[in-house]
């Protein structure tokens, strides 16, 4: 348990202008895809904020908000803020959030480049020059499904680019001015106006994109002149006081001539200057491939709080800083002075509750973020957010209220298998006052989720919250022990919930019975110190390495067993990894950074293609950095004492390889796992399979089965 004094900076009281807030955190502005496609604000909409400020957000920034929509708008599904015709919305927002005890501000943006519903509606885009040449130096690594989904989303044609006109600038500096006068009329608390990532204020302010030669060209005080004009009209529209801040880029990632950390500071002054109440700091990169998770979804922790203490040197109003921070991260970086704000945005949709948990000392209650970037994959395709980890996000107006009350009719209720799907289903199923039984026949909750928490850190963190979660709820929890018919019989439940998990085919492919060859099964087992009597051989130093982690804890223990296995794996020099998935990608990277030499052996066209793109783009970057060797479209037809050899199909036929290896792990082959279904079938009782009993759908498809299972009840 934490207590509030933990968070003595983070839940103080802050000042953005004339706007007071209850504490320091903001909520970033994420976007959502849940307006339909005429930008009005509904229910759906209202309910997502509200629940984020009825869980005790100091300030809630809304989503990208088109200030002259459909001009410029990125998607037909942003909230529209061109017309008094969209007020009713709006206004409702604003109350209910207020209602719920919450403050908000509206993000008003133009897309330029990116403005997406201009190229699909047929007109051009605008932008402060013709572009030069941009992009990705390799072909990004995704699915032709996933690429005509993108395609399609873009418009599906190539943008016609018109560069601004003196009438195209004018039109934009009233159209801001008299959105952010509407978002005053609506009730909303102050204007965030977004002059980041690469939309059209960025792109004037980066000498990567703007060559234009007039008074918005050139200097670095040309170049903001009109991201500070816009900021001077709002003001002036606003009456002065109302509060109005931007968002800026404080660098440019992988772009030549792209905005410096400098030019920024320099960006912050003239903003200052100019009327802002506060800057919001950010970072860009080209937006497909490794580069996305640079800037602006970053995924190094913490990874832009240095560029936000830099340019809060420079400026005299309050700095948010933002990028993958966590609630004791904001504390620090607060105590420190390094901003006046910490922003939180995949957190906050992981964890609705964050900010109120904390201020209540339930720290170790918060979900966290996994950092899977689901939710941030969806508008790419132009669809709805989702979230790995908390199923009810974007979801608040069917799922909200139902999670804040119990169960009319109260069921007694069996859980079988502790993974990800049994514990959700198990949990939520107790918090809404049914009575529920837990059978996991290993001595330790989590399933595959702990396996997986050992090769991804952030994987250890949700299983910590998970057996938090357990441990606060009524739930009979019976570990070591098998859920046989006579036992779930003798509790006499209303209904089953079967996680049980799934299972492995065995490998056909030649030498797969080699003493050197693990699958994940074994793997996972000699790891946690349970090597299996028939699997892989293990050197007698291995025996007694695995014996004295056993004897110490270690290999119950992700985070111990994570640094141990810097120093021991039962491993070799040279890993070959057969099956490029999720799994066996992320085995990759955990062997990688053990210092083995790397291979890893697909099928398919595409490597990882269970991760969201945005994911894989930076999991498969990193893994060519480190000089790990990628195969797709292979098969493998021989594994010897010390080789594995595969055929590669190639433009001019089949190609036979060979890639040494004294280790080899097999990382394919899990399908649905239909043990036990037809002994559960002779039960009296209702069974719901969950999770991968149904099919391999991993830690979302997990958490949402067993989700939706106990909400069934």
């Amino acid at each position: 348990m934490s207590t509030p004094n933990e968070f003595k900076s983070l839940l103080s009281p802050g000042r953005i202008g004339t706007m007071e807030l209850p504490n320091r955190v903001v909520m970033a502005p994420m976007g959502m895809e849940i307006v339909e496609a005429d930008g009005v604000v509904r229910q759906p909409t209202i309910d997502y904020y509200v629940e984020r400020a009825r869980g005790g957000v100091g300030l809630l920034i809304s989503e990208n908000t088109a200030a002259a929509y459909p001009f410029g708008a990125n998607s037909a599904h942003e909230i529209a803020m061109s017309s008094d015709i969209y007020l009713p919305g709006l206004t409702q927002l604003a109350e209910e959030v207020h209602a719920a005890g919450g403050k908000m501000a509206i993000q008003l943006a133009h897309h330029g480049k990116v403005g997406r519903l201009d190229t699909m509606e047929g007109r051009e885009i605008v932008m402060p020059s013709h572009p030069r040449a941009h992009g990705a130096t390799r072909p990004p690594d995704m699915t032709r499904e996933e690429m005509g989904l993108m395609a399609k989303a873009a418009g599906g044609a190539p943008p016609r680019v018109r560069e601004a006109t003196a009438e195209d600038i004018a039109a934009l500096v009233e159209a801001f001015a008299d959105a952010a006068d509407r978002a005053k009329r609506a009730g909303f608390d102050g204007v965030e106006i977004h002059g980041a990532h690469g939309y059209i204020f960025s792109e004037f302010l980066s000498e990567a994109w703007n060559f234009r030669e007039d008074e918005y060209g050139g200097s670095a005080e040309n170049r903001a002149r009109l991201l500070c004009e816009v900021v001077a009209a709002a003001k002036e529209r606003t009456g002065g006081d109302f509060p109005i801040w931007c968002r800026i880029d404080a660098k440019e990632f992988r772009t030549e001539g792209g905005i410096t950390l400098e030019q920024a500071c320099v960006t912050a002054r003239l903003v200052e200057a100019a009327g802002a109440d506060a800057v919001h700091v950010s970072a860009y990169s080209d937006p497909i491939g490794a580069g996305f998770t640079e800037g602006p979804l970053v995924h190094k922790k913490e990874g832009f709080v240095d560029f936000a203490a830099e340019i809060r040197k420079h400026v005299n109003v309050p700095v948010i800083a933002a990028g993958r921070i966590s609630p004791d991260a904001g504390e620090r970086i607060l105590s420190e002075g390094k901003a006046d704000f910490v922003a939180m945005g995949r957190q906050l949709l992981a964890d609705p509750a964050t900010v109120q948990k904390i201020s209540e000392g339930r720290r170790n209650q918060v979900r966290p973020c996994v950092y899977c970037y689901v939710c941030v994959a969806q508008p790419f395709f132009d669809e709805q957010v989702r979230c790995s980890v908390n199923p009810a996000a974007a979801k608040e107006s069917r799922y909200a209220e139902l999670l804040r009350t119990e169960a009319e009719t109260k069921k007694r209720v069996v859980v079988i298998g502790g993974g990800p799907a049994g514990m959700e289903a198990a949990c939520t199923a107790a918090a809404r006052g049914h009575t529920v039984t837990l059978f996991e026949k290993h001595d330790q909750l989590g399933g595959t989720l702990r396996f997986a928490a050992l090769p991804y850190e952030p994987n250890e963190n949700l299983l910590d919250w998970f057996e938090a979660r357990v441990a606060s709820l009524p739930i009979d929890v019976r570990l070591g022990e098998e859920a046989t018919v006579e036992k779930i019989r003798s509790l006499a439940p209303d209904q089953v919930i079967a996680g049980i998990g799934a299972r492995r085919e065995k490998s056909e492919i030649p030498g797969s019975n080699l003493g050197h060859v693990w699958d994940g099964d074994t793997l996972r087992d000699a790891l946690a110190g349970k090597p299996a009597q028939d699997g892989p051989r293990m050197s007698l130093f291995g025996r007694v390495g695995v014996a004295i982690g056993r004897l110490l804890g270690i290999t119950t223990d992700p985070n111990r067993l994570r640094r141990a296995s810097k120093l021991y794996m039962p491993v070799g020099k040279r890993v070959a990894v057969i099956g490029g998935g999720l799994v066996g990608v992320e085995l990759a990277e955990f062997f990688a950074e053990r210092g083995r030499e790397v291979c890893v052996l697909e099928k398919e066209p595409v490597l990882a293609v269970e991760m969201a793109h945005p994911r894989r783009w930076k999991v498969l970057h990193d893994l060519r950095e480190a000089g790990v060797r990628l195969e797709s479209r292979v098969d493998v037809t021989f594994i010897s004492e010390g080789a594995v050899r595969f055929s590669k199909k190639t433009k001019e036929g089949l190609e036979n390889h060979e890639f040494l290896a004294d280790t080899v792990v097999i990382a394919s082959g899990l399908i649905a796992n239909d043990t036990g279904m037809e002994a559960l079938g002779a039960l009296d009782v209702p069974v719901r399979f969950v999770g991968d009993t149904q099919g391999v759908g991993y830690i979302e498809g997990a958490i949402r089965d067993g989700f939706e299972a106990a909400i069934d009840l």
